[in-house]
């Protein structure tokens, strides 16, 4: 007969090991998304298909296209005047479209906004490349179907998304992929 005292311990000790199993899996299953790395955006679900329709009024009223881009790599970013990563990333959006304007065209689609937000917003930061309007979201939903911002999209010159990339994009990053997808045209 095991006296009560080791019928105790021996439960102590079993729920020990309970939860020391149970933090292990925990710990485990916790570092399974570090493990697989910064996406690289050429899965997505729009990667190899041809771009969706893109039309729309820039601020300044032109209507723009994704045929505008004449064999130009084409950069889709969805943005928002509130969204804090879109403030961040586009300064040096405006960079890049400087540093490659025969070989990039970026389209920047403002997500429901009012001309007179956007225009001021477009001012404050210095963007010059097309900025677009979508005010009824139907440009955002026909490409994202569904809602997070910023998103990127790179069209090849085919109309074909090379890459799709949601959440932000650090210049570093932005410089590697366009470097990767202007070495591959």
């Amino acid at each position: 007969m095991i006296p009560a005292i080791l019928r105790r311990r021996r439960g102590s000790l079993l729920w020990l090991i309970g939860i020391l199993t149970l933090a292990v899996v925990m710990a485990v299953l916790a570092t399974i998304p570090l493990l697989r790395g910064t996406p690289d955006g050429r899965l997505g679900s729009l990667v190899g298909q041809l771009a969706p329709e893109l039309r729309g009024e820039g601020l300044d009223g032109r209507a723009w296209s994704l045929a505008d881009a004449d064999g130009r790599l084409v950069w889709v970013n969805f943005w928002a005047t509130s969204c804090e990563p879109c403030r961040t990333e586009m300064p040096a959006m405006q960079r890049l479209a400087d540093a490659y304007p025969d070989e990039l065209l970026i389209l920047g689609v403002d997500w429901g906004e009012g001309r007179d937000a956007v225009s001021d917003f477009v001012t404050r930061y210095g963007v010059e490349y097309p900025i677009l309007l979508d005010p009824t979201l139907d440009t955002y939903y026909r490409w994202a179907g569904t809602d997070g911002l910023p998103r990127h999209y790179f069209i090849g010159a085919e109309g074909t998304v090379l890459r799709e990339v949601i959440g932000p994009l650090d210049p570093t990053r932005m410089v590697a992929i366009l470097d990767e997808l202007l070495a591959a045209s």
